[in-house]
């Protein structure tokens, strides 16, 4: 009889935890509910995004998106773009063509991904800090 009630014990233990455990985790609701973390830099998957080489029209086009009809022609600017310098306050943070920002990969909400000719930028606003570029052109990547 005394070891009955030991098993018994060990039992209701083992139960116990086992109960605790469950109601602990989370469900498959919450579990999906998890946002996946943002990106902070940019990927080949951007890159990949647009076309190189072809032909608008009649003109010769180095990077764009040619499905849109839209070709990227060079900023002054980009010479002198680098990770962790600052865009000067002269230069505007036009944010990037929707169409770009659909195409690339998620990225922080705090950054702002911003295209200077034929250079997509991801600027924090307010410090105007280069997080990352991707030269698109052809001899990029």
């Amino acid at each position: 009889m005394q070891t009955l009630k030991f098993e018994m014990a060990i039992a209701g233990a083992a139960l116990f935890a086992l109960g605790a455990f469950v109601a602990t985790r989370p469900t498959s609701a919450e579990a999906s509910a998890i946002e996946p973390k943002p990106v902070r830099a940019f990927t080949e998957a951007d890159y990949a995004a647009f076309d190189r080489g072809f032909m608008l029209g009649e003109n010769p086009c180095t990077v764009g998106l040619e499905r849109y009809k839209m070709c990227f022609s060079p900023a002054p600017i980009e010479d002198r773009l680098v990770r962790g310098g600052v865009i000067p306050d002269e230069v505007p943070l036009v944010a990037a063509e929707f169409r770009i920002i659909v195409v690339t990969e998620l990225k922080a909400a705090d950054l702002r991904t911003v295209r200077f000719g034929q250079t997509l930028v991801l600027v924090e606003p307010q410090t105007r800090t280069v997080v990352d570029l991707l030269p698109l052109s052809a001899s990029a990547g």
